[in-house]
């Protein structure tokens, strides 16, 4: 890092989110005025550090094969094969999980899950257009229902939970055997009491980070066809979701069959 110097007294000078330790306070600050503006200084500082740890980190990204489905006779038949292909394995498998849906600007209201994801393997992942395919057909359903795939991603209980509301899919049998809540799963093998999110995981578990673009994340997911652009950013979601749970399980002693709890 570059120093800064006075063109007068040839002295260093800080930068501002540097200047941690004053003590002195300016004439007529009193000790209440004085004490907020170290508060604030400090909340300056530390945001000043995640930044510039933030930039260090190189970005994770799926680069893997991706299959995007919109049409429902498609879904059908990737779904059957999914089904055949993951339970026919010594054990539970898992899949990581996400999915999106276009913001919604009135009050009260939010738009139905427009897109959902599914990462089978380090270097494979699939999207089924939900505004497409006209909702859940009943392979995905299977699917989504088997015990015997484990679907894994962070908040994901209140993504099925929307799935229900949104399609009518009957969620509770599937929180119950078949779903892992990786914030949670975290803390369990972490010993950790973090409210994790994805991005907080990543950064954590592989000292990287992914892109959470606002303009992508808000963009209209219900829309034909999805762009390269959203179909990257919603793949690397259940991609790091699937690499975060095979970490976990790692760390955990498992074999990458781990139990849910």
């Amino acid at each position: 890092m570059s120093a800064e110097y006075d063109s007068h007294t040839k002295k260093r000078v800080l930068p501002p989110w540097m200047k941690l330790c004053e003590t002195a306070t300016k004439e007529g600050q009193d000790e209440s005025q004085f004490k907020k503006s170290r508060e604030t200084r400090i909340q300056e500082a530390a945001g000043s550090f995640d930044k510039i740890l933030n930039d260090s980190l190189r970005e994770m990204h799926f680069s893997g094969s991706l299959i995007y489905s919109h049409h429902k006779s498609d879904c059908n038949l990737l779904c059957e094969e999914l089904n055949t292909t993951l339970t026919d394995v010594d054990g539970p498998s898992f899949v990581g999980f996400d999915m999106e849906w276009p913001v919604s600007y009135r009050p009260g209201r939010q738009e139905k899950t427009a897109v959902l994801q599914l990462c089978t393997s380090a270097d494979k992942c699939y999207i089924f257009h939900l505004s497409c395919i006209g909702g859940i057909p009943p392979v995905l359903g299977q699917l989504l229902s088997s015990p015997r795939v484990r679907k894994v991603g962070v908040g994901i209980q209140s993504d099925f939970w929307k799935l229900e509301r949104d399609y009518g899919l009957s969620v509770a049998p599937i929180l119950k055997s078949c779903v892992v809540d990786l914030s949670l799963y975290a803390n369990q093998v972490l010993g950790s009491k973090e409210t994790w999110s994805l991005d907080g995981l990543v950064k954590h578990l592989f000292q990287r980070k992914i892109n959470k673009n606002p303009i992508v994340r808000k963009s209209d997911w219900s829309e034909f066809p999805l762009t390269d652009i959203q179909k990257s950013y919603a793949a690397t979601d259940a991609y790091v979701s699937y690499l975060i749970y095979e970490k976990l399980n790692k760390l955990d002693g498992n074999s990458g069959k781990s139990n849910k709890d």
